[in-house]
């Protein structure tokens, strides 16, 4: 299979929806199958892909035209993959723990890596709604204030805070309904909240 032409590097490189599209059909499916055969599960294969191609639209400024294209978009699969697997393993060692921990005081989530690594991955899918509704997640969230303060100090009602602490809890528990992180997040973002 021929590889993607530099007149075609160029036109993704300048932000054109065109360039994109001609990467993400010459090798959405080599890249999906490179990841399922790694991490054997087609719902992660298709998220990860998907998060590849999202990360070469947002560096498309940094691809380099002259250099091997394929090799790049190969090895940022390979680094997403090896991340996941990080974390997958980061989590089964939490879970591990968890599991040969007897008392309930010993469950805590202390401040160590496992309370970080949480705390990123559930930061990062906030960073992903839209930013009044991050603003009044986080209000509630991190700083803790009910909705009667939060409407005060933002000068919108009750009921729109309401509204939009539901809603940001209810897209956290879609988002990682179906994965591995699902139980023990929704655990995590009830312990927090």
């Amino acid at each position: 299979m021929a590889g993607i032409d530099k007149k075609t590097l160029r036109i993704l490189k300048n932000g054109k929806m065109k360039g994109f599209e001609s990467v993400y059909r010459l090798y959405n499916g080599r890249i999906y199958n490179f990841i399922l055969s790694i991490v054997k599960d087609p719902g992660i294969a298709k998220d990860l892909t998907q998060d590849v191609f999202l990360l070469i639209w947002n560096k498309r400024k940094n691809i380099n035209c002259e250099n091997n294209f394929e090799g790049y978009l190969f090895k940022i699969s390979r680094n997403m993959v090896y991340h996941y697997i990080r974390r997958e393993l980061l989590l089964q060692n939490y879970l591990d723990r968890v599991e040969k921990e007897s008392e309930p005081e010993r469950l805590e989530i202390d401040k160590d890596l496992d309370y970080v690594f949480f705390e990123k991955y559930i930061m990062r899918l906030i960073s992903e709604l839209p930013e009044a509704r991050k603003r009044i997640f986080m209000l509630y969230w991190k700083s803790e204030l009910n909705y009667r303060e939060i409407a005060k100090k933002l000068s919108i009602s009750e009921k729109t805070v309401a509204t939009q602490v539901q809603r940001s809890l209810h897209f956290l528990r879609a988002k990682i309904r179906n994965s591995v992180f699902g139980a023990i997040l929704c655990l995590y973002i009830l312990q927090h909240l």
